[in-house]
């Protein structure tokens, strides 16, 4: 009898997994634990931690990091058995591809470089350290859970129930039949292209959800609750038929909408290394236009790896089921899935806790927040040596190739003079309000409750004197679209500051030097996008900064200020003048000390001719009304020095503005000098 039909003692399963080897993370892991009929097993991560358990449910209560891989076993012993791939699909050769087995364990103990801060950071506990995720509270194979859906929150809380059902957040998981920008029809031709939002073989009966909005990418969980990793050819997986192909799996807005053969063309007339046939988009392509390979590399690999083990995290779904046995005995079969889902999006309980503060729950507080799933880090060890290095200077982004990662918003933050000052995600975002207006735009604008000005009223009241910049926000040059979504490597030119950009980052920082980067692969590697190890630079202060291409002349089809400000500069999308396309940093550095090197000069002028003044006021034969009227002036011109160094863009937030504030400061001077002069001086 198969685990996942009986109530097994975890005591047991414990005893039998503590007789392999100590948990490594590597090929020497134990040959322990679930085990498909053609010789896949679980990851290495997983098979040490049921070798070497170090568990805290049933001796204190509460489920830690070992608990959570150890009770994904069960779920694998059904998916070996009972997946279409493992029961059918590979037993017959029906299958282009390997299957990546990809659980808790490779998830939470190996992405993100957790293997290497686990070696770093031990203090003689050997114990396993995840880097780049967050437990939830709950996961979908905790039975029963308390949950009792947003729908019940909101009866009391009708104003932030409001506000979240029309959020992204609400969004990200959705049942076919609620998939309205296409009508429920997910095989119809989507937003202008060709394709369906499944792909070929996935038919909506064959599906739990659509994971997906127009702003980025739509992706499936099959009736198995496994990642759509992969498609099938010649047939249909609901019936068995065809052959599983890996990848071709998701369908891409940037691609369908914007990454047309023509734009494309026009982009290989600059970059002639950018993909314009299918073949040329290898392993992050597919078999069709606008529809690429997302934890899949075309026809070779793809990820089999069931929600328990990734999607979970952050596009977040609960059953109702009461017992285990009861939810194995509808895996595979969708509708009921459905029917028992209570809460999916990320709902009230996902950051309040199941039943949050009501007689019963167990929340009531914060048992989540946003770095669950707005942090992910990827740990770079050589980051973290140096006389004055901390542990956590390590902690850098999580990247997708060489651009960050969705989700990592929180550790962009986490790297800045704002997080050191105490900002976090909920100083300017209200979490109920994520998306203001529609989600389904290709766009995000979010509803903040608090504006980059309530912090920074100097810096605005120079960018509203710049025209046409001043009709922009802060937001438009200090925080551009950055972060993929997709790892579509193929299309990934950080150099020219494009192209799969869809999520804004968040370092603000920006660094005025014609050559540094913000994002670099491993030092003399080359600078392309199939080069592992990228990362986000930063600065002598230990900041992470923006260069000027991602600032000045980044392409992206869902920027919103791109798309609302004529292109601004980009090469590729910019309507401005031609004069006005920046084709390198180097010509975007130029432009900017046009603005900043005359403001610099005077200021260092008139702070040393401040010092002159301060000097030879102790010899001086001023009378009183000139000694006032000497120090009236110095007083004018040092006001205008701090708001210059107040607003520290140096004349770039409103160069007009800068150049009047330094020029009077300059005449104050001046003018106070020539009176000293004038009144003549004792001699010393």
């Amino acid at each position: 009898m198969k685990t996942w039909k009986t109530k097994a003692s975890l005591v047991a399963v414990l005893c039998a997994a503590a007789l392999g080897a100590q948990a490594s993370g590597h090929s020497d892991a134990p040959n322990i634990g679930p085990r498909s009929a053609d010789g896949h097993q679980m990851s290495p991560q997983s098979r040490g931690v049921f070798a070497n358990p170090k568990p805290t449910l049933e001796t204190r209560g509460v489920q830690t990091l070992h608990d959570y891989i150890i009770t994904e076993k069960e779920m694998w012993d059904f998916l070996f058995e009972n997946h279409p791939i493992f029961k059918t699909y590979i037993p017959e050769g029906r299958i282009v591809g390997k299957p990546h087995i990809s659980d808790r364990g490779e998830e939470y103990l190996h992405t993100g470089n957790s293997e290497q801060y686990t070696a770093d950071s031990d203090d003689g506990s050997h114990r396993t350290k995840a880097v780049q995720y967050r437990l939830g509270a709950k996961s979908i194979l905790d039975f029963p859970n308390k949950f009792i859906g947003p729908e019940a929150c909101g009866e009391c809380h009708a104003v932030q129930y409001e506000k979240w059902s029309r959020s992204r957040h609400a969004k990200v998981v959705r049942f076919p039949d609620e998939m309205e920008e296409v009508g429920g029809d997910l095989k119809k031709p989507a937003h202008g292209g060709k394709n369906g939002l499944l792909p070929e073989g996935i038919t909506a009966d064959a599906i739990y959800a659509v994971i997906g909005t127009p702003r980025t990418k739509y992706g499936f969980l099959d009736s198995y609750l496994v990642r759509g990793s992969y498609t099938v050819r010649g047939g249909l997986l609901k019936d068995g038929t065809g052959t599983v192909h890996a990848g071709s799996n998701q369908f891409s807005m940037n691609w369908t909408t914007f990454l047309t053969p023509e734009k494309a063309r026009e982009i290989a007339e600059v970059i002639p290394t950018f993909p314009t046939k299918m073949e040329e988009f290898g392993n992050s392509g597919s078999n069709t236009w606008g529809v690429n390979s997302y934890g899949a590399k075309q026809d070779k690999e793809f990820l089999f790896q069931p929600a328990s083990s990734y999607c979970e995290v952050c596009h977040t779904f609960k059953f109702d089921y009461q017992t285990k046995e009861d939810f194995f005995a509808d895996l595979g079969n969708p509708e009921a899935l459905r029917e028992h889902t209570i809460s999916k999006g990320i709902s009230c309980e996902e950051c309040h806790g199941a039943g949050a503060h009501l007689d019963g729950g167990v929340g009531g507080g914060m048992p989540s927040n946003c770095e669950r799933c707005h942090q992910r880090f990827n740990y770079v060890s050589d980051m973290a040596e140096g006389p004055n290095a901390k542990p956590e200077d390590g902690f850098n982004v999580k990247m997708k190739g060489s651009c960050p990662s969705c989700g990592t918003e929180g550790s962009q933050m986490f790297n800045s003079a704002h997080y050191e000052k105490g900002m976090r995600c909920t100083t300017c975002h209200d979490p109920h309000e994520v998306t203001e207006g529609s989600y389904l735009t290709s766009v995000t604008k979010t509803n903040l409750k608090k504006e980059c000005e309530d912090c920074h009223a100097t810096q605005l009241e120079f960018f509203k004197t710049n025209a046409p910049h001043g009709e922009n926000s802060c937001s438009s040059c200090h925080m551009p679209n950055m972060g993929s979504c997709e790892k579509f490597t193929a299309i990934q030119f950080p150099d020219q500051a494009g192209f799969d950009n869809v999520r804004a980052s968040h370092i603000w920082n920006i660094k005025v030097d014609p050559i540094a980067k913000t994002l670099n692969p491993p030092e003399g590697k080359p600078r392309t996008s199939d080069v592992k190890g990228w990362t986000v630079a930063k600065d002598e202060d230990n900041h992470a900064y923006l260069d000027l291409m991602w600032t000045c002349a980044r392409t992206s089809s869902q920027d919103i200020t791109v798309l609302n400000g004529k292109g601004c500069h980009s090469q590729f999308q910019s309507e401005l003048d031609e004069g006005l396309h920046f084709e390198d940093q180097k010509e975007i550095y130029g432009e900017v000390m046009e603005w900043q090197g005359p403001v610099q000069e005077l200021h260092a002028k008139v702070i040393n001719q401040i010092a002159r003044i301060d000097e030879l006021m102790n010899i001086t034969r001023l009378s009183i009304s000139e000694k006032a009227s000497v120090m009236m002036m110095v007083d004018k011109a040092r006001q205008n020095v701090a708001l210059i160094e107040k607003d520290g863009s140096w004349g770039v937030h409103g160069p007009a503005m800068a150049k009047r504030l330094m020029n009077e400061a300059w005449i104050f001077v001046q003018d106070a000098q020539q009176t000293m002069d004038n009144a003549g001086y004792d001699k010393s």
